[in-house]
C-alpha cells in the first residue's frame, strides 16, 4: 500500500486504505495505461485490526471519515503544484475496503505522487533513456534476446515499480508481446505481478 494512503488513515484515525472506483471490489492493486496516454490507479487494502479506533473498536465498527481522507489527498496534490494533472477521482467505503481511484495525465505525475517508478513511451524512448531490454520473454514463456526486443522500437512499454509484497495488475490498450519474467497474463491486456520477497521493476511490451 501506498505510503501516503497510510499516513492518511493513521492522521484520520481511521484503519487502512484501499483503492478502486467501481462497484465491484477488483482483487488486487491495478494501473491501466490509457490510450491517451492518461493513467488510471486503484488501491486496495482491506482494514487491519491495528488501526481500529479505539472508541468504536469494542462494537466492531469502522469509523471512516472518508472527507478527511479526500482532503488530504488533495492536499497533497497541491503541495506537489500538479491540481491540474493529479484527480483523486473518488474515495469510498465498500465493505471491509476503503476504495480509492486516481487518475495521472502523465507517468511523471504517478511517480511523483507515488514514489514509484513509472515509465510509459516506446520501446525506443525506453531504451534512449537507458532502461535495458534484457530478461524478457515472451507470450509462451521463452527468452527473447535484447535485440530482438530493441528491434521493436515504436512498440509501446510500460516499466512499472512495486514494493515487497505488492500484488498488481497492468491494463494496458494494445496486445501484450513480452514481459519480465516475473509476469503472468490473464488476456491479452492484462498482466499480473505477483508478491514478491522483493521489490522490483517490472516490463510490459505492447503493440
Amino acid at each position: 500500500m501506498r505510503n501516503w494512503i497510510k499516513i492518511f488513515f493513521i492522521m484520520a484515525a481511521v484503519c487502512i486504505l484501499a483503492g478502486c472506483g467501481s462497484e465491484t471490489v477488483p482483487d488486487r492493486n491495478t494501473v491501466s495505461i490509457q490510450k491517451d496516454g492518461t493513467i488510471r490507479q486503484t488501491i486496495i487494502e482491506r482494514f487491519e485490526q491495528e488501526y481500529y479506533d479505539a472508541d468504536t473498536e469494542a462494537l466492531g465498527h469502522y469509523n471512516i471519515d472518508i472527507e478527511e481522507l479526500e482532503a488530504l489527498a488533495q492536499e497533497k496534490i497541491s503541495r506537489l503544484g500538479r491540481g491540474d494533472k493529479i484527480v483523486c477521482e473518488s474515495i469510498k467505503a465498500n465493505g471491509e475496503n476503503i476504495i480509492v481511484e486516481m487518475t495521472y495525465q502523465t507517468d511523471n505525475d504517478y511517480t511523483d505522487f507515488n514514489n514509484r517508478e513509472l515509465f510509459s513511451g516506446t520501446v525506443s524512448e525506453a531504451s534512449a533513456q537507458g532502461y535495458s531490454m534484457k530478461n524478457l520473454v515472451g507470450q509462451d514463456g521463452a527468452a527473447v534476446s535484447e535485440e530482438e526486443v530493441s528491434s521493436a522500437g515504436e512498440s509501446r512499454i510500460v516499466i512499472i515499480q512495486t514494493n515487497a509484497g505488492e500484488a498488481l495488475d497492468v491494463n494496458v490498450y494494445g496486445k501484450i508481446v513480452y514481459t519480465s519474467e516475473n509476469i503472468s497474463l490473464s488476456g491479452k491486456r492484462d498482466a499480473l505481478i505477483d508478491a514478491g520477497e522483493d521489490g522490483v521493476v517490472s516490463y510490459v511490451i505492447y503493440q
